[in-house]
């Protein structure tokens, strides 16, 4: 069975201040009625939830007319850029997301992690609390557009003195082995004055 989207969560964000300015969800009737159990499980979408929802032409048209994606940047989160993409090429339309960032990717570039990291322990790993229950649109994409708010506040140098210190460690997160030589090479030479450039 081909897996259809069935709920898109929109959240927009102003770069300057980094604020969360609108955001929206919207359920999607999909071509076929049945929602597994598991999807259930992991969303708490049920059919009934979909029952009388707009069909994924109506609302991708929605979302562009209220949001004008095309001209934005995009922050995902993983695959979801690709499952959007896939949706539009078995509708026959154009997906309207052209300027791209996956933060699970850059997030996992910038702490050095050597696999990529859940949304959840990404908002930890970060020094957040996660907004919400996972797994339902938008409460992801509440929580990805603040990740790319931590990261940009800590790019400018002015990180949210409101919040805790990311946490040292997350179960489930390792550093590359770049990370591990990097942090083996600092930790030797704290405190030493006189030695050279770290060498990895």
């Amino acid at each position: 069975m081909k897996q259809e989207i069935v709920e898109i969560g929109i959240v927009e964000m102003d770069l300057m201040a980094l604020t969360i300015t609108r955001e929206k969800s919207h359920f999607i009737r999909p071509r076929r009625w049945e929602i597994s159990s598991q999807c259930t499980d992991l969303t708490g979408i049920t059919t009934d939830d979909i029952r009388s929802a707009r069909p994924f032409a109506e609302v991708l048209d929605l979302v562009t007319q209220e949001f004008n994606p095309q001209k934005a940047l995009c922050c995902t989160w993983g695959g979801d850029a690709g499952l959007i993409a896939d949706a539009c090429r078995s509708h026959g339309l154009k997906s309207p997301l052209r300027h791209l960032l996956d933060l699970a990717h850059f997030v996992q570039n910038l702490l050095l992690l050597r696999d990529g990291p859940s949304l959840r322990n990404a908002v930890k790993l970060l020094g957040l609390e996660f907004d919400g229950v996972p797994h339902c649109a938008l409460v992801d994409a509440r929580n990805t557009a603040r990740i790319h708010a931590a990261v940009v506040r800590r790019m400018r140098g002015n990180p949210d003195p409101q919040r805790p210190p990311p946490a040292k460690a997350i179960e489930g997160t390792h550093l590359s082995s770049f990370a591990e030589k990097l942090q083996r090479s600092l930790s030797t030479s704290s405190g030493d004055e006189a030695s050279g450039p770290v060498k990895t």
